[in-house]
């Protein structure tokens, strides 16, 4: 095996490991390698797992979707205003929304690779060694599974095939680099995903029930299982991977006795929410920083599609925002976790997906996991249970429940919407004291799938590059 040199793990310990101790020996003036199962740990710690120290995530991708409404006029146009009105990277006078996605992830995943290849030579006992793999191998799965649905067509969209559609390069040994790679296909891509999350999910199961909820573990993998299924269109999948969550962890906060609610010190994205699987991540990937980020709100599509009585709208919402997270990015915020409920959404539609291919007998179940939920999110006084008076009535629901639910956590209104076909959004933005200007994204537009930077380009004449989608005039 070869072994990593000196520069390679130096650069992952300047980009990612500001925290992390001395975890490795030096093998000789040019390369270092690492000895223990424990320094393994602290290098997987410090280098892949995004946290507080800088993660890059551009949280401007939150502005993609149809959840995000600018509200007013400012003097003078913000970074936001790029990702907002889909402008291509070539226009952008800041770093585009995508960018970062390929500089940030790949180095994270580099580093489960400098795991997973020098795990059978270092010391410790298979239980350690395991727990270090297992999270490895779950951690390269979610980076993988972010860059194909940053960087590809969806799997199951009508106008897709993922055995030819361009994903992204799959770089699977510490050995290899991004330069001269070409791009895999999106359903290679996703082999390795399926691949790497049944490896983690049965190590973890034997070796990492015990980690702390900042840790990965097989439960959270299994609800990653079921997102990837269900971009895959594979709905009994899905369902077996969020059932297996569910059987394991089914705590459901009760938003009838959550109380008064502090986006500073009581947050809903949180470790100490008893829904959580794995908090991770930092504020910084939320929270824009900049004063163009109080210019927008949630959109009124969003915020009218809550029914009276859903409790969601005082505690999930203040002043027409998000109140999830920490409303200034403290150090020791955390940005984003996996939470029970999207189990039983996942799980509802995907018995939706079904019933709709003429499985009549997985409604009820949908409707069954809907109203799970729902009860504890609404007053007793106002709760309904959900009936559904058709196949595409019953799926709009399941959609619309998790939009309500979800709203700003990770990027999943952003990934749903290209898995339900990429339709049309338009956006409004205040261009002065009297004008509104509309953008549009057009169904199937090319802004749905991010341009590979341009760096890595320059670098890979193997890369093929997207097509450039045009500059946005608004109207």
């Amino acid at each position: 095996m070869k072994r990593v040199t000196f520069f390679l793990l130096l650069l992952l310990i300047v980009l990612h490991v500001s925290s992390c101790k001395k975890f490795l020996e030096e093998q000789s003036q040019t390369d270092i390698i690492p000895r223990s199962a424990s320094a393994l740990n602290e290098l997987l710690m410090g280098a892949a797992y995004t946290g507080n120290n800088g993660s890059g995530i551009n949280p401007a991708i939150r502005f993609l979707d149809d959840d995000a409404t600018h509200d007013h006029f400012f003097f003078k146009k913000g970074d936001i205003y790029y990702a907002y009105t889909w402008q291509p990277a070539s226009t952008s006078k800041s770093l585009d929304a995508g960018a970062l996605q390929w500089s940030v992830l790949y180095p994270r995943i580099l580093t489960c690779n400098v795991v997973l290849d020098y795990a059978p030579k270092v010391t410790g006992t298979t239980a350690e060694i395991e727990n270090v793999t297992g999270q490895a191998y779950l951690l390269r799965a979610f980076y993988y599974f972010r860059l194909v649905n940053f960087y590809a067509k969806p799997y199951s969209d009508k106008l897709s095939n993922p055995n030819l559609d361009l994903g992204v390069p799959l770089i699977l040994s510490s050995g290899l680099s991004l330069e001269g790679q070409p791009r895999n296909t999106v359903a290679e891509v996703y082999k390795q995903i399926t691949d790497d999350l049944n490896k983690g999910i049965e190590q973890l199961q034997r070796n990492g029930k015990n980690n702390s909820v900042f840790r990965i573990n097989h439960i959270a993998g299994s609800l990653l299982a079921s997102r990837v299924y269900m971009q895959m269109g594979d709905w009994q999948k899905a369902i077996e991977a969020a059932t297996f969550v569910l059987n394991n962890k089914s705590d459901l906060m009760d938003l009838n006795t959550w109380g008064t609610t502090d986006a500073d010190t009581k947050t809903i994205v949180d470790s100490k929410n008893p829904e959580t699987l794995w908090a991770f991540g930092s504020a910084q990937e939320v929270i824009y920083q900049s004063d163009d980020a109080s210019l927008y709100r949630l959109s009124s599509d969003l915020l009218n599609s809550f029914e009276d009585g859903d409790l969601r709208t005082s505690i999930y919402i203040k002043n027409n925002k998000s109140n999830k997270s920490p409303s200034y990015p403290f150090p020791s915020a955390i940005g984003q976790s996996f939470r029970v409920s999207e189990a039983l959404l996942n799980r509802a539609e995907a018995y939706a997906q079904l019933n709709k291919l003429g499985q009549t007998a997985n409604a009820q179940l949908a409707l069954n996991d809907l109203n799970t939920l729902r009860k504890k999110r609404f007053t007793p006084a106002t709760y309904h249970d959900l009936v559904s008076t058709s196949p595409d009535d019953l799926l709009k629901k399941c959609y619309d429940e998790k939009r309500r639910e979800l709203f700003g956590e990770e990027y999943h209104r952003w990934f749903d919407l290209r898995r339900h076909g990429m339709p049309s959004i338009t956006h409004v933005f205040h261009e002065n004291e009297s004008q509104v200007l509309s953008y549009v994204l057009k169904d199937h537009d090319p802004g749905y799938i991010f341009q590979i930077p341009k760096s890595a380009m320059d670098k890979n004449s193997k890369l093929i590059g997207n097509p450039e989608p045009e500059v946005r005039i608004g109207h």
